[in-house]
Parts: structure tokens; C-alpha cells; sequence
């Protein structure tokens, strides 16, 4: 069986098109690059790369969800704490701040932070693993610096202690 390289495109059904495209747009930087007028819209991040990662459409009912979340993997830490910035800045809901422990990969700084619907997304970096053996999921305090956030994720500094 084929293995996937990653995520090649998410369909959420949403309540309110208007406030989802413009949350996507402007807080995630996603290009609008087609519309079925009043029933999906296609966004990207990259238009010369993909014509979506990201398809919202009208239908969904009620508060009900149909995902856990959606991940986009970032180059470095310093981007997640960007974004994590830039959430803060603008009022969206942070959800939670984590390492995860990959046993291939090594370790994420990751963001988890909701859209105005409720679904929960994440931001999310790789680091080298301080202990590969001993590899674990750490809670991070992303108010840190940079150093800090990295250190955190790798299991070298405690939450909370400064480098």
C-alpha cells in the first residue's frame, strides 16, 4: 500500500462562508484561488503549487464537528512563534501548546488554536529529540523566546525554567 507525503487538502463544512474565508485569509495568509459562489470555496496557500489545501463548504448544521484538527507543518520554530504572536495579536482562541514526540522525526513545537467555528488547527515545527530513548510529549510555554521554545521542545529545559 502507497504511503501519503502529507495532507493534500481538508474539506470542512462551515456555517458562516463569509467569516471562515476571511479567518483563513487573513490569519493563515490562504489565497481564495476558486468559488463555487454560495457553495465551496477552494483556498491555497501556495497557487503555483496547489489549488487547495483548504476547501470550505456550506452545509454543515449545528455545533458538531468532523475533524480533530488540521495540521500545517512551518519550517522552524521561529515561524510557530510567529503565528502563536500573530494569534494573540488578533484575539484568536489559543487552544493548547505542546511537543509532540515523533519516533521518526524527532519532536514538534506546536500551536493549537481554533477558527471562529470551533475547529481546532495546529502550527507546528520539528526539533531534535535531547534523548531519542526517552522520547515524550512536553507542555510548552510558548511566551518564551525562540532558544527557550526549542529547548523546552527538546527535553534540555523544564517549562517554565529559563535558559
Amino acid at each position: 500500500m502507497p504511503k501519503v507525503k502529507g495532507l493534500s487538502h481538508v474539506v470542512l463544512y462551515v456555517n458562516d462562508m463569509d467569516k471562515m474565508v476571511a479567518f483563513y485569509r487573513d490569519v493563515l495568509g490562504l489565497t481564495v484561488y476558486h468559488e463555487n459562489p454560495g457553495r465551496m470555496v477552494f483556498m491555497t496557500a501556495d497557487p503555483e503549487v496547489e489549488d487547495h489545501e483548504l476547501a470550505l463548504a456550506k452545509g454543515r448544521e449545528g455545533d458538531a464537528k468532523i475533524l480533530a484538527h488540521i495540521a500545517w507543518h512551518v519550517p522552524a520554530v521561529e515561524d510557530v512563534k510567529a503565528f502563536y504572536e500573530g494569534f494573540k495579536a488578533k484575539g484568536v482562541p489559543i487552544d493548547h501548546t505542546v511537543s509532540h514526540a515523533y519516533v521518526a522525526m524527532g519532536n514538534t513545537v506546536s500551536c493549537y488554536f481554533l477558527d471562529p467555528e470551533g475547529n481546532r488547527l495546529e502550527v507546528f515545527a520539528l526539533v531534535k529529540d535531547a534523548d531519542p530513548e526517552h522520547r515524550h510529549n512536553r507542555q510548552l510555554d510558548l511566551d518564551q523566546s525562540v532558544e527557550e521554545i526549542a529547548a523546552q521542545a527538546s527535553g534540555l529545559t523544564p517549562v517554565g525554567a529559563h535558559a
